[in-house]
């Protein structure tokens, strides 16, 4: 008895040991490949180190203050609402596309794996792949300048990114409901309306509050490649070296920003 004590707690000594050597080595593997890095791109430490005291001198001087007057007058009131409904629609028409989508992409509860399923993955994988400010600057060569581009953007940033999370819930939910419904004979839709959707309302709830909180953040850059909204003063603003009131500017963002991260908190915790 005791020698299997001895030989048990030998072995986990052992392989403790080997676990701190694998932890050892992992780490000075990203310190090595961090070190080669920096060298492999040039990165200047020094200078990076040496720009503070610069910098804090070019805020001090040609930054701050923030020219709040700007930042607060009409036009760029009307920027902030255009930019807030460019979210709203962007988010609102790319959900109601993501919906079926994510259904389909779910491989335990798709209509058709041969057929919608690799095709609903592809859609959202497409959509994953473009940036939201790449496809608002190709969106505007198409459709020239204006939210119009903004909103099909932001709508395509939704697809990407609720598509996949809504499909995941739909892989993860309780297949029960649904073989039981399906031995009635249902059909398709209804077997997701009564088996699946009750059991990701809540989820999806979330997830549809949170990517239009994305989706604002989004908005309020799309603007740089003429697509509407605030950002359209912002890159106007740095173009003519006003940098007090892109400070402005900058402040409004951020506000606006908070503002949508406490309300989708709020909406989401109300949602639970």
């Amino acid at each position: 008895m005791t020698n299997a004590i001895n030989t048990n707690y030998q072995s986990f000594k052992f392989n403790q040991r080997i676990r701190r050597i694998i932890k050892f080595g992992i780490i000075l593997g990203l310190i090595t490949f961090g070190y080669w890095t920096i060298i492999f791109l040039d990165i200047p430490i020094k200078r990076m180190l040496d720009m503070f005291g610069p910098l804090a001198t070019m805020l001090a001087e040609r930054v701050f203050p923030p020219d709040l007057e700007y930042a607060s007058s009409w036009k760029v009131f009307i920027s902030v609402i255009e930019t807030v409904e460019m979210s709203i629609l962007g988010a609102f028409y790319g959900t109601l596309i993501t919906i079926p989508l994510a259904w389909c992409a779910a491989w335990n509860i798709t209509p058709s794996r041969e057929i919608l399923y690799p095709l609903s993955r592809s859609i959202i994988v497409l959509c994953r792949s473009l940036p939201t400010l790449m496809l608002g600057l190709l969106l505007v060569s198409l459709f020239v300048f204006g939210p119009f581009a903004g909103i099909l953007a932001l709508a395509i940033g939704t697809i990407g990114f609720a598509g996949k999370l809504m499909a995941e819930q739909c892989e993860a939910i309780d297949m029960g409901p649904v073989d039981a419904i399906s031995a009635t004979g249902a059909s398709p839709l209804k077997i997701f309306i009564y088996a699946v959707l009750p059991q990701v309302k809540s989820e999806w709830t979330g997830i549809i509050i949170y990517n239009w909180d994305a989706r604002l953040r989004g908005s309020t850059i799309l603007g740089f490649v003429g697509a509407g909204g605030i950002g359209l003063h912002l890159r106007h603003q740095i173009s003519i070296l006003e940098y007090h009131a892109t400070l402005g500017i900058i402040c409004i963002i951020v506000i606006l920003v908070l503002f949508s991260e406490t309300l989708s908190h709020f909406c989401r915790k109300w949602a639970r």
